[in-house]
Parts: structure tokens; C-alpha cells; sequence
């Protein structure tokens, strides 16, 4: 609640603000900077104390009345009787009430500035601007078009596209299953599917185009043999025919088809272009599915190996700080247990606006907290994890193990914000193996094994605009990460859609299949249109001979009539 109000100007007044424990103890006080528009509407300006200006060890922070002059000064009493003067900073700096009884002058920190003598923090950079790495600004540069310049940048001259703002994702959508998984589906779908108005490819790998250009071809192979027969009268011809007849009587070809292609494309990692036998280029003889399982579940016996190698992966953890002052010194790295432990850092580099660091986890479940002492603004944070692999083998289950290589890297930084002074994050890690089954009997199968990181956080509440980082109070910035494995893995299976054996046996079924349908057409074929066409034929030779007789006896009767 207010106590005392003040005025430092006409629209700038200051409010002595209590803060009362749940017992009504009174326990501190702040003093409230508002600013008055024309239309009566109150705005916070500042808020003693702050990250920049905090009270000095001798004022209490119990306040009970303040008293401001015209000249911009301010005076203070605390519930011991002590006095405390902020007097106006001049441009480019802020009144410093952390160390005397009155207020010091102190240079704004790079990133903010400063445009008017008064007792106000130093106002932050707004986005697209910087100080450069400067102090002491009354004013903000334009910073480069593709510089990565948030809310309070410190510095101007970090690429957008820099590789501490990069993120790297392990994890690609796994392959869906084709929509046939059945063999003779496939082989139905590209052998009696054809498409006049798909591409030139899908026509000419069509087994059933390739048919009717046979089919046309016999059919006018027949049309030859018969006119050589029936409507050749020179002896040439029939010698001709009889030739043909012959040839065709030895002629006999069984092509091997590409089936052999379709059966070795397998697995899909191992698939180098398209499949340019089929009408669809993307066929393979994969079928994939994936599963959600408990780690409560014991795994399968040739599964375990996989699992000890992934739970023995060590991490490094690498923490990128971009756009800040923040240097080495300022840092120190603690594991949370039920007591602080201090974490060494394995490498530390501070350079051209950013502060980097690693450190070896002990474990893949652990509490962490970065400390960074000073006030210093922050306008990104990157999160990186890495961990190397490696293989062997088990020659009695007949599987092969292979642990990828973790390289996972998560940026956080939003446009017009800068990191909050105690920003939470969960990193969450999840098994995930990718069994493939061999292609023959008796095969190797494979078992890979990866950890798949995911950051768990909201933006909105790690990052803070201007009017939210005017409530900061702290003097440091702590981020705590809380690494944990979660209760379940996934399982990825890829196997073939069909094996050898299945595809020989089915590809001789279709075969036979293919010149049953052929015969049954000929046998149709001299069943019913032959007959038909004869019998057409025997009727018209009949109508034709009933036509002449007719003729005939007409011609004799009317010749008999001229004799007489």
C-alpha cells in the first residue's frame, strides 16, 4: 500500500510503497517511479530498489517516508532514523545507491543508456539497436540488418545466422509403412495399373502396356499367317508362311524380370536412386512400424546390450550465453543434490559478445545451476549436448549394436525480449532404438540406439519485455537445468515386405497366373468367336449360294421365253 507520495517534476511522481508479511509484519519498501500522461493514465517509469540501483548495507529496508525537490533530489528515511540522498546522475549514467549514504554517479552498462540528468536506471537498448559493447551511452545505434540485436543488446555485431543462435535436431520423422504391405498387391498394383495421362516413365515401366504392344503384335502376327493362307495364291507366300511357322513353333523366351531389383532394396538406408522399374520411383521392400514402450517393461535378451551402451554415453553439456558482458569469471556451475555441489567447467571461452562453456554431466538424470554474478543482460541462451558412439557385435544372437553419436542443439532467444534473470529449463531424454531385421534367414540383425533430447520450457516466461524487466530486483542471474531420462523409449522396426523364398514362389503363382488369364483368352477365343465367325460364315456362303441359284433359274426361265 502507499505511504508517501512525492513529486519530482510536474508528470513524474515517486510512491513510498509498504510490503506487509501474512502477520502484518511490515518487511520492506519500494519506491515506485509513475509517470502522469495528459489523459490521467499512470505508468510505472522505475522501481528502488533495482538491478541497478540498490540500497546501500546502511539503509534499512523498512523506508517510512521520502521527500523529493524540485531540482530532481531525493531523500530517504528509514525505520532506524537513518537519511539517505539519490541525487540526478548527469547524461549517460545512473544515480548508484549501493555502497554510500548518497548516491554516486555510475556509467550505464553496454546495452542500456541514458538521455536525461535524473535518479532513473539506465533505460534498456530497444530491439534492432545496440551500445556496441560501450558505456556510459546517451543513445542507442542502429545495429547491422542481419545482426542479432534483441531487447538490451550489448553488443551489434552477432550474426542472426551464427552458430550459437543454430539449432541441430537427431530426430527426422521415421518412414511410414507403404499403403500395401502385401506383396501381391504390390505386384497386382504394378502389373495391371496403367495410366495414360501419368508420366512417360509410369507408361513405359507398365508391364500391362508392354502386354497389349505383345498382344497387337500377335494378334497381327495372325493377321499375316492368315492372309498368307487363305489369300496368297503365289508359292512364294505360302513358303513363307510355312517359314514363319516354323520359327515361331522353336521360338521361345522367359525374360527374368525385376523383381531381383525390388528384393535388394532393402534396408532403406542402403537405397542409392530410384526404383526406375516401377511406376512409383520411392518403392522399396521395407515395412516400417513404431512403438511406445515402458522402460518398466525387461527388453527382449538381444535388446539389453543396446540399452547398457546407452545408459554408459557420457554427455557434455555446452551453454552458450549470446549478446551479453557476462566473461568466464563472472560464472560458477553447481549440481543441486540435498547440499550444493560445485561442478568443474571443462572449457570456457568469453569472446565477441557471447560466453560459452562445457562441463562433463555425471549423469544423465542431474539438478544444475548457473550462476552468473553482475547485472549484466542476457539475449539468448543455447543449449548444446554431445556424446560419442560406438559399435560391436554379438556373433551368437547374430546382431550388430550400434550407439550414434548425440550432437543436439537447442537456441532460445525472441524478438524484442531479453532473458529473465532466473530463467527454468528441463532437458528430457528419450531412448530410442531402431531395430532392423535381416533380409535373408540366418542373417545379422541390426539394433541402433540413440538419445533423443527434448527442452522443455515456454518462452513467455524465460523472456521478459521492458515494462517486466522494470521489476527485476536481483543482482545475478541464475539459470537451472534439470536433466532427466523419461519412463519410456521408443522402438522403431523396419523389416522386409517380403522375402526370397515368397518371392520366387509368388512371382512363379503370378507368372502361371498371367498365361492362364493369356489362355483362358485363347481358349475363349476358339471356343466362342471361332464358331461364332463360322457359323456368320457358313450363313453368308449359304445366303451368297442361294442368292446365285436364284439368279440362275431366272436367267433359264427368261431365256425360255425368247425362244418363243
Amino acid at each position: 500500500m502507499g505511504k508517501t507520495v512525492g513529486w519530482l517534476d510536474d508528470n513524474t511522481s515517486l510512491v513510498l510503497v509498504n510490503t506487509y508479511s501474512l502477520s502484518y509484519v511490515w518487511s520492506a519498501s519500494q519506491i515506485f517511479t509513475y509517470n502522469m500522461n495528459a489523459n490521467h493514465s499512470f505508468t510505472v517509469v522505475s522501481i528502488i530498489p533495482n538491478t541497478q540501483q540498490r540500497l546501500a548495507p546502511g539503509i534499512g529496508p523498512i523506508l517510512i517516508s521520502l521527500v523529493g525537490t524540485q531540482s530532481g533530489v531525493i531523500i530517504l528515511l528509514d525505520s532506524q532514523g537513518n537519511y539517505y540522498i539519490i541525487l540526478p546522475s548527469p547524461l549517460g549514467d545512473t544515480s548508484d545507491t549501493s555502497t554510500n549514504l548518497v548516491s554516486s554517479n555510475l556509467p550505464c552498462m553496454p546495452g542500456t543508456f541514458s538521455f536525461a540528468p535524473n535518479i532513473l536506471p539506465c533505460s534498456l537498448c530497444p530491439e534492432n539497436y545496440s551500445t556496441f559493447g560501450l558505456t556510459g551511452r546517451v543513445s542507442c545505434e542502429l545495429c547491422p540488418s542481419d545482426a542479432f540485436c534483441p531487447l538490451g543488446a550489448a553488443f551489434g555485431n552477432i550474426s542472426a545466422s551464427s552458430l550459437l543462435l543454430t539449432s541441430t535436431n537427431q530426430a527426422p520423422a521415421y518412414p511410414l509403412s507403404p499403403q500395401s504391405v502385401q506383396f501381391e498387391n504390390i505386384l497386382m498394383e504394378n502389373m495391371f495399373t496403367i495410366s495414360f495421362s501419368s508420366s512417360n516413365h509410369c507408361l513405359l515401366v507398365s508391364p500391362l502396356f508392354w502386354v497389349l504392344i505383345i498382344m497387337l503384335l500377335g494378334i497381327l502376327i495372325v493377321l499375316v499367317m492368315t492372309i498368307l493362307k487363305y489369300c496368297a495364291i503365289h508359292p512364294l507366300g505360302k513358303k513363307t508362311r510355312k517359314g514363319l511357322k516354323e520359327f515361331f513353333k522353336h521360338f521361345d523366351l522367359i525374360g527374368e524380370g525385376d523383381f531381383n531389383g525390388y528384393f535388394y532394396r532393402y534396408p532403406i538406408e542402403k537405397i542409392s536412386g530410384n526404383a526406375t522399374f516401377a511406376r512409383d520411383p520411392t518403392l522399396s521392400n521395407a515395412q516400417f512400424s513404431t512403438r511406445l514402450m515402458s522402460l518398466v517393461v525387461s527388453p527382449k535378451v538381444d535388446e539389453l546390450p543396446i540399452f547398457e551402451l546407452l545408459n554408459a554415453q557420457l554427455f557434455t553439456l555446452h551453454v552458450d550465453f549470446v549478446n551479453t558482458l557476462f566473461s568466464c569469471m563472472d560464472v560458477t556451475l553447481t549440481q543441486i543434490k540435498d547440499i550444493n555441489l560445485p561442478l568443474p567447467i571443462s572449457s570456457c571461452n568469453s569472446s565477441d559478445g557471447s560466453l560459452s562453456l562445457a562441463a562433463i554431466l555425471p549423469s544423465h538424470g542431474v539438478n544444475l545451476q548457473f550462476l552468473l554474478a553482475g547485472i549484466n543482460t542476457i539475449g539468448g541462451v543455447r543449449l548444446a549436448l554431445e556424446g560419442s558412439g560406438t559399435q560391436q557385435k554379438n556373433d551368437i544372437l547374430q546382431v550388430s549394436y550400434t550407439l550414434v553419436d548425440v550432437e543436439f542443439a537447442q537456441a532460445f532467444s525472441a524478438p524484442g525480449l531479453l532473458l529473465t534473470q532466473q530463467p527454468s529449463l528441463t532437458l528430457q531424454l528419450t531412448k530410442v532404438i531402431n531395430r532392423t531385421y535381416p533380409l535373408t534367414e540366418g542373417g545379422q540383425t541390426q539394433l541402433n540406439g540413440i538419445w533423443m533430447p527434448y527442452v522443455s520450457t515456454d518462452i513467455n516466461q524465460i523472456f521478459v519485455n521492458e515494462n517486466q524487466y522494470i521489476y527485476a530486483i536481483s543482482s545475478n542471474t541464475i539459470l537451472s537445468l534439470v536433466i532427466s531420462e523419461t519412463p519410456y523409449y521408443v522402438l522403431n522396426t523396419q523389416q522386409p515386405i517380403v522375402d526370397e523364398a515368397e518371392l520366387i514362389f509368388t512371382n512363379v503363382l503370378f507368372t502361371i497366373l498371367c498365361m492362364e488369364i493369356f489362355g483362358l483368352m485363347l481358349l475363349i477365343f476358339k471356343v466362342i468367336i471361332v464358331p461364332l465367325f463360322g457359323r456368320f460364315n457358313n450363313y453368308y456362303q449359304r445366303q451368297s449360294t442361294t442368292e446365285k441359284s436364284l439368279a440362275n433359274n431366272f436367267d433359264l426361265s427368261q431365256a425360255s421365253l425368247y425362244r418363243f
